[in-house]
């Protein structure tokens, strides 16, 4: 099981939290004299991100794409800042605390090769 690199994780950045609640997060992060360890890097990405659309029927009903996805020569999808990218991509699929049933994809993508 591998990565594709087809950009489905980064064209459909799916999080619990509103564009309204990363705005303001982000905001108050930036007036922090000092970093606080406790706060979630999930509202540090809020710059990277384009909100698409919202489905709240689902349980990360706000979705995003990644201002950083683009494409290599080959046309193989590429992140211009992987070096330096966050967390919760570098951990793509896998996600702090959540366990999977045996049956259930890592991914939530249909395509993923993280799902073969």
């Amino acid at each position: 099981m591998e990565c594709k690199r087809c950009g489905n994780c980064c064209n459909d950045v799916r999080l619990a939290e509103s564009p309204e609640v990363l705005q303001k997060a982000y905001k108050y992060w930036l007036q922090l004299s000092m970093i606080n360890p406790n706060f979630s890097e999930i509202y540090l990405i809020y710059p990277m991100l384009t909100f698409k659309y919202q489905n709240l029927s689902e349980d990360l009903p706000y979705h995003y794409t990644c201002k950083h996805f683009t494409f290599d020569s080959n046309g193989l999808g590429l992140c211009s800042i992987y070096d330096i990218r966050p967390r919760m991509c570098k951990d793509f699929p896998y996600y702090d605390g959540i366990t999977l049933a045996d049956e259930e994809k890592l991914s939530p993508y249909e395509e993923c090769g993280y799902n073969e």
